[in-house]
């Protein structure tokens, strides 16, 4: 049985349900509606009828419905049967399912690469 803090700081998005907006979620959450924007969280889990349109980091990420955009998955990635993702996706481990889809750029890093400055010898300027 959760933890009453644990589901105190969860939050569940049930099918049929659309929301708009960034969130940040300091425990769980569980999608089977629809976000329309960005999900940080601990752990997201996305039911066979949820689908995200944004960002989305978490520490474990586990998809059995729709992603849309750029995933951030610092620990791990799980692509389930159902699951699809479509965009620029960020992890440290991967696991997916036979019929699971990934379309996009991978990359296996927590973060995504954040342009840094480029020093060019010969260029620097007193």
């Amino acid at each position: 049985m959760a933890n009453q803090s644990d589901s105190l700081e969860s939050v569940v998005i049930g099918d049929g349900v659309v929301v708009k907006g960034a969130f940040t979620v300091p425990s769980k959450a569980v999608i089977n509606g629809v976000i329309e924007g960005d999900l940080t969280a601990e752990e997201v889990l996305i039911g066979p009828t949820g689908r995200i349109t944004g960002r989305v980091s978490a520490k474990v990420i586990d998809v059995r419905g729709q992603l849309h955009n750029t995933i951030v998955s610092e620990k791990s990635l799980i692509v389930r049967t159902s699951g699809k993702i479509v965009g620029k996706i960020h992890y440290s481990e991967i696991e997916i399912e036979k019929g699971g889809e990934i379309e996009g750029a991978l990359s296996q890093d927590a973060e995504p690469l954040t342009p840094q400055p480029v020093s060019v010898p010969g260029t620097a300027k007193p």
